[in-house]
């Protein structure tokens, strides 16, 4: 069966994504080869270059995949509504932090690869909006509201930033975390640095 039979309308992009995603989530973006994607996908190897212009333009596609995996992740069970802004940032903290453990692979690809992105904070003094399937966007969302919630209409990309450092170094030593209770040690941290976190930007302002 050759290709022409075996794919259709875009079904062989799809699986080339669907095959580097799985290298990146078994063994690490460092594993991602064209040729071992094309054995996995029953090709040869320049039916990749049909669909992309090389390995860097399948990887940064694959990067706004896991992205969009993140997300998803991040944004599940979340409420967008303001309900409680200090248990929506632990929570959120949390779900960073469980992903980390969950898809390390991703986790290292997103964060720590050549390809990962550079966030690029707002200049406006309020965040209106978010765009799908934006991670860093989401977290911003959520600490402006806790911000707010706490009184404060400005200044927020200091804290933004050491929110979002805080927790993604967190991500870093939470593999050493070796117990049955590790998701319940690892909210205790993100609570412990939220409640001390709101009553530090209490007292400064």
């Amino acid at each position: 069966m050759n290709e022409k039979t075996r794919f259709h309308h875009g079904d062989l992009k799809n699986e080339i994504i669907r095959q580097g995603l799985k290298i990146i989530n078994d063994k690490g973006f460092q594993a991602v080869e064209l040729k071992d994607i094309s054995n996995a996908c029953h090709v040869t190897p320049p039916s990749i270059y049909k669909h992309f212009n090389g390995k860097s333009d399948l990887m940064s596609t694959l990067l706004i995949e896991v992205s969009h995996i993140f997300y998803d992740f991040l944004n599940q069970e979340f409420n967008h509504s303001i309900g409680d802004t200090e248990e929506n940032l632990i929570n959120i903290g949390v779900r960073f932090l469980m992903f980390s453990q969950a898809y390390p692979h991703f986790f290292e690809f997103l964060f720590y690869s050549k390809f990962a992105r550079h966030v690029q904070l707002d200049v406006d003094s309020h965040i209106d909006h978010y765009n799908e399937n934006n991670s860093f966007n989401l977290f911003k969302e959520i600490v402006v509201q806790y911000l707010n919630n706490n009184g404060i209409k400005q200044d927020y990309n200091k804290h933004i930033v050491n929110l979002w450092s805080y927790i993604s170094g967190l991500s870093i030593i939470a593999g050493s975390i070796d117990s049955d209770e590790k998701n319940m040690i690892l909210k205790n941290y993100i609570q412990s640095m939220v409640k001390l976190y709101t009553l530090g930007i209490k007292h400064e302002y």
